[in-house]
């Protein structure tokens, strides 16, 4: 009896002993699934973060790209749309003032200004610089379609440069001003050249005036009359256009365009 309860004593302690064991390891193998699980939860999480991270700075790139490429556009549209002179010439027999034109003394004051000589170039009756008659491009400097200026004029002396003023009529919106010069094929022996600058100044007044636009005119040596353009947007009655002249500038028609 007594080796029948030791052989039961060994049989249920060994039992117990199988089935702690086997309890140890359900309990191992179940936290190790965990962790693997939370290790793949984590994994997981991380990559659908740095796919979306990915997503959003591609879609950044691409909108700061297109802003650029929309500023660009619009950048270049405006770079490329430069001013234009459109409609009518308003000025067409229109009534002006014009500084000083040139008396020509002779030889005995080396062909200077003389305050008796009479004008060497002169305007006909005041009217030729808006008849609507334009030297050609060949035409000579003794033709009567020209006037001439000259920066030894008293008062060019003390402006700094001559100027033609036109009186509209009335206040209008114009896109521009051609001003018909003569350049150095007209006469470069004798000193004529294309003035070295042309200013427009408006005014509704014709005492303050406000200048919307200048342009250096070409200095050709195969073309006698030169068309300088000069564009601008202005509400004005009167348009003067000032110029500057290292000797002598024959002028032939100035035109001023408004929107039709």
């Amino acid at each position: 009896m007594k080796k029948l309860s030791l052989i039961l004593a060994l049989i249920f302690v060994f039992t117990c002993s199988m089935l702690a064991s086997c309890n140890n390891n359900t309990e191992e193998s179940s936290a190790a699934e965990s962790v693997v699980s939370k290790t793949e939860s984590k994994a997981d999480a991380s990559s659908e973060a740095a796919s979306s991270e990915a997503e959003s700075s591609e879609v950044a790139e691409n909108s700061s790209e297109a802003s650029s490429e929309a500023e660009s556009s619009v950048a270049d549209e405006s770079s490329d749309a430069p001013a234009e002179i459109t409609g009518t010439n308003i000025a067409k027999d229109k009534t002006y003032t014009a500084s000083q034109l040139y008396q020509q003394g002779g030889a005995e004051v080396e062909w200077n200004w003389s305050d008796t000589a009479p004008i060497a170039y002169p305007d006909e009756d005041g009217k030729s610089l808006t008849d609507g008659v334009i030297a050609a491009a060949d035409s000579s400097y003794d033709e009567s379609v020209w006037a001439g200026f000259h920066a030894k004029c008293p008062d060019y002396v003390t402006n700094g440069y001559g100027s033609i003023t036109i009186d509209l009529g009335e206040v209008t919106a114009i896109t521009g001003v051609v001003f018909h010069n003569g350049t150095q094929g007209l006469g470069a022996a004798a000193g004529i050249s294309a003035p070295t600058g042309v200013e427009v100044f408006v005014s509704e007044d014709g005492e303050n005036f406000t200048s919307v636009g200048s342009a250096t005119p070409l200095n050709a040596a195969d073309i006698n009359c030169e068309a300088t353009e000069i564009a601008c947007s202005a509400n004005a009655r009167y348009v003067q256009v000032r110029f500057t002249a290292q000797g002598w500038a024959f002028v032939s028609e100035v035109e001023v365009f408004a929107a039709e």
